[in-house]
């Protein structure tokens, strides 16, 4: 049974002001939702190719950060403590096309896409983030006695530095901006049935300005029968180059509860957490201190869909459907 999400605002005075996430090693975080954005996404894509009927997930391992405590970084021109977390996620699911529609076994053709990412914060600075991601898409499916594995591998490193004067403490009702500069450089890599990998390098530069709004306090409904409930102050940011805006729910430790991204006014993704470990049983003194603002770390969960569409149109595409007719289409050019 699928939960669904209730937000409800929370009477006044409940929450004034976030505070900072204390971080044990090893504390985690699992989200909701990301699967399905993801798929409705890929699904609306596919519904133009010829014959297609349907998605089936077979397997779902949600959105997961942990905490890995603190390190020495570099980034960009910065230097110093930072703070380090783990993010992962993976779904499996299977595409069918109408009966005898194509000449795949039965129809279908079976697909992964996995998520793995480290990223790095300044400790005592909100300007530096990084952010180390691989995103795998597998693709298989057998057809005239031969079977298929078809690999689609993203890698991109993100660097991101921001300019602004940051408030001390985020109370209802502030508002801000903020100068983002971000270096982006990644690498493309395809291959099939484990032959050599083609690849194929590219490089970006971006300065977008972004605004910043504490609105308001809600309350995260989740769980069966939404029987448990985060309280929450809103922060609101929008890309005012591309007029998109991340709700992200804050608890009042300063952990995330919630997220959403609107495109224009378009609901794209919606996620929650629901499980957690929160230095539990723990000694609070052996905890990791972080900053209360993390918006790279909400901003990393849209890149697994950007970056998990892209490489799982291009692994679909490159397959024929009729293979009795058609030969292989190679991945790339391999060396």
């Amino acid at each position: 049974m699928v939960a669904i999400l209730l937000i409800t605002p929370i009477p006044a005075s409940a929450i004034q002001t976030l505070g900072e996430p204390s971080y044990t090693v090893d504390d985690w975080f699992e989200y909701d939702g990301y699967t399905e954005s993801i798929v409705d996404q890929m699904t609306e894509q596919w519904q133009s190719l010829e014959y297609f009927n349907s998605t089936q997930i077979t397997h779902i391992e949600n959105l997961r950060v942990t905490q890995l405590g603190g390190e020495y970084c570099t980034i960009i021109t910065w230097s110093g403590d930072c703070t380090k977390a783990r993010i992962t996620h993976m779904v499996n699911f299977t595409l069918n096309f109408e009966t005898n529609s194509t000449n795949y076994d039965n129809d279908t053709m079976n697909m992964s896409v996995s998520y793995s990412a480290t990223h790095w914060k300044s400790r005592g600075s909100l300007g530096w983030e990084k952010l180390d991601t691989t995103v795998l898409t597998i693709t298989q499916f057998s057809g005239g006695g031969e079977d298929n594995y078809l690999e689609d591998e993203t890698n991109e490193i993100i660097l991101v530095e921001r300019i602004g004067d940051f408030p001390s403490s985020i109370t209802i009702g502030d508002v801000w901006d903020v100068e983002e500069r971000s270096e982006t450089s990644g690498e493309l890599r395809q291959r099939e049935n484990r032959g050599i990998w083609s690849t194929q390098e590219y490089n970006r530069s971006e300065t977008d300005q972004m605004v910043f709004h504490a609105s308001s306090e809600a309350t995260v409904h989740y769980g069966v029968a939404n029987s448990k409930s985060h309280n929450t102050i809103i922060l609101e940011r929008t890309n005012l180059g591309e007029n998109i805006t991340h709700k992200d729910f804050f608890v009042s430790d300063g952990y995330l509860a919630h997220t959403e991204i609107w495109d224009n006014g378009t609901l794209i993704l919606s996620a929650t957490l629901t499980d957690y470990r929160y230095y539990v049983n723990e000694p609070h003194s052996s905890s990791e201190s972080a900053n209360s603002l993390a918006p790279i770390l909400i901003a990393c969960f849209s890149v697994i869909i950007i970056l998990g569409l892209g490489a799982t149109w291009f692994g679909l595409s490159s397959v024929p459907k009729t293979r009795a007719e058609i030969p292989l289409i190679p991945v790339g050019t391999q060396n």
